[in-house]
């Protein structure tokens, strides 16, 4: 699929869907947590409130995450996106008075002490509609 074509079929995935699976990882023990997302028109990176607990321990621990989207197949479609990121400058920890703090505050819903940004490196786009396009069902963008 033309890259062109690819990111316009993520940004459609991510504007239907609000929900993501956050997964990040310290010492040999996973941790996946469902929550909301929020994002910035026209950008592929992801916002989400976060409150402290492991993940937030796991993610300041080891800067590596796991994003998973996907339609619920209730819906009848098999559709579902893996997004990865790693490193300080892409897996980032924003706290009042941070830089760039404030920014994302206006794209998160409710007041907030602490926000997750992630920085895509890859997503990769699971659609087997795109069989029907004459494409491969698993579309890779490298950002």
């Amino acid at each position: 699929m033309p890259e062109t074509e690819l990111k316009e079929e993520i940004k459609s995935l991510l504007k239907k869907r609000e929900e993501l699976v956050l997964c990040t990882c310290y010492n040999n023990i996973p941790r996946a947590t469902p929550m909301e997302f929020y994002q910035k028109k026209d950008s592929f990176d992801i916002y989400v409130g976060l409150s402290p607990g492991r993940k937030v321990h796991h993610i300041e621990k080891n800067p590596i995450v796991s994003i998973g989207i996907y339609t619920p197949l209730k819906e009848g479609k098999v559709q579902g996106m893996q997004i990865t990121a790693s490193g300080r400058e892409n897996v980032i920890l924003l706290r009042k008075g941070d830089d760039g703090f404030e920014a994302a505050q206006k794209i998160v819903r409710g007041k907030r002490k602490l926000i997750l940004r992630v920085i895509p490196q890859e997503i990769d786009l699971l659609d087997y509609d795109f069989v029907k396009k004459g494409y491969a069902p698993l579309q890779k963008l490298k950002i």
